[in-house]
């Protein structure tokens, strides 16, 4: 009897697994074909007929009423995020869709420009995706909580997406990825159009797998080729690396000669190439927001943003940056669905340690100053994944100093 079981039980995995891949499939086609040019260009028209609309100016705060009430009609649950750094003030527009978990994938751009510029590039035709992503997707229900963001300050120095990245880390909200779109409008020849840059860190790479994997599966309906690149921190993602996060930057493939400019207008946007970057973006998003996370594991010491002395934090600074005087203690947190092997840490691309019992930490006692990177790589028996952190370093005494 329990044989008999085993073997019916057996046949309906068999049965039912198919079915699953092929409904998330159908899904995923069904938000691709979604993705509509008027729309996204009734969008882009939209923000750039403000008029230049730097941080801090009346028009910015138009652009991001009208992506608030956007967000508004498609249902979805809207906040302005409010933020001031350097006499400068703005506010992020925040609109999130609820999943089944307390995992997050995001999707921004940024609604600022500069301020000779409409920005309809630069970045209005991010912001169209977002808003087309928060349209589409707010009819569906995902396995992850799916943000919406459009920050500001980012002409500035990232500054929006800086104060939203730090909240996010000092309240622990698990980050999954972030997805971000600044100038992806620009195309006049037929292999800029066929193509689309993706940077991304180390740690983030898994996520242009996904977004690559996208291309290959629905290539017809796309039709691009990702063109991958080293990080560039040229964008709103980077405030996500710099708090340990990881995330991608969607960037054309041919430079726009009218980048932060009076000619970045709607006139000198290829709607038909925006479109196809929408579709792979939302794409990709979607395939996230359903994703299984197996494992995560974070550097959770030395925190970002703190001064250490002698292995004691002594003080929290109002940056990412983390500065060690003397040894540095490093441990990590994993989140994970299968048993921890190992973690191995590295100094600057070098391996130092590895342990293999938790509490997973290694304490770095070189000699050392000004920047290094530590990076921790965890193995489970079905996974991995990992984690940086950039510490300025300054040890001059042995291992064991103030031990």
């Amino acid at each position: 009897m329990q044989k008999y079981v085993f073997v019916v039980v057996t046949l309906l995995l068999i049965s039912y697994y198919p079915c699953v891949s092929s409904n998330q499939e159908n899904k995923i086609l069904e938000i691709i074909n979604e993705v509509n040019e008027d729309s996204l260009y009734y969008y882009d028209k939209t923000i750039q007929d403000f008029g230049p609309h730097p941080t801090g100016s009346e028009a910015c705060q138009k652009v991001a009423e009208f992506i608030y009430n956007e967000f508004k009609s498609y249902g979805l649950s809207v906040e302005y995020d409010e933020w001031k750094i350097n006499r400068l003030e703005g506010k992020n527009v925040v609109a999130t869709l609820p999943g089944k978990d307390n995992y997050t994938v995001i999707i921004s751009a940024h609604y600022d420009s500069v301020a000779v510029s409409p920005g309809a590039d630069d970045d209005g035709s991010g912001i169209s995706c977002v808003l087309m992503a928060a349209k589409i997707l707010s009819r569906y229900s995902f396995q992850h909580t799916v943000k919406f963001i459009a920050f500001s300050g980012e002409e500035e120095g990232l500054y929006g997406s800086a104060h939203y990245a730090r909240n996010a880390y000092e309240n622990g909200e698990i980050i999954i990825a972030d997805l971000q779109l600044d100038g992806v409008g620009h195309a006049v020849s037929k292999e800029g159009g066929d193509k689309i840059r993706i940077s991304a860190n180390d740690a983030s790479t898994w996520i242009t797998d996904a977004a690559e994997e996208i291309t290959e599966r629905y290539g017809e309906e796309i039709g691009l080729k990702i063109m991958r690149h080293r990080n560039f921190p040229g964008s709103d993602h980077q405030s996500f690396l710099n708090y340990g996060y990881e995330g991608i930057f969607f960037l054309e493939y041919e430079f726009n000669p009218y980048y932060h400019s009076p000619q970045d207008t709607i006139e000198n946007v290829n709607i038909s190439y925006l479109t196809k970057v929408c579709k792979l973006a939302v794409a990709t998003l979607a395939e996230l927001a359903d994703e299984d996370v197996p494992m995560i594991v974070r550097i959770v010491e030395p925190e970002r943003g703190a001064i250490y002395f002698g292995g004691k934090k002594i003080m929290d600074l109002e940056s990412y940056k983390t500065i060690v005087f003397g040894k540095t203690h490093a441990k990590v947190e994993i989140m994970a669905k299968d048993n921890i092997k190992r973690v191995e840490f590295y100094f600057d691309g070098e391996l130092r340690g590895v342990d293999d019992e938790a509490p997973f930490e290694y304490v770095y006692g070189k000699i050392a100053a000004f920047n290094h990177m530590i990076k921790a790589i965890a193995y489970g028996e079905n996974s991995e994944d990992i984690n940086e952190i950039e510490i300025t370093v300054f040890n001059f005494l042995p291992k064991y100093w103030l031990s």
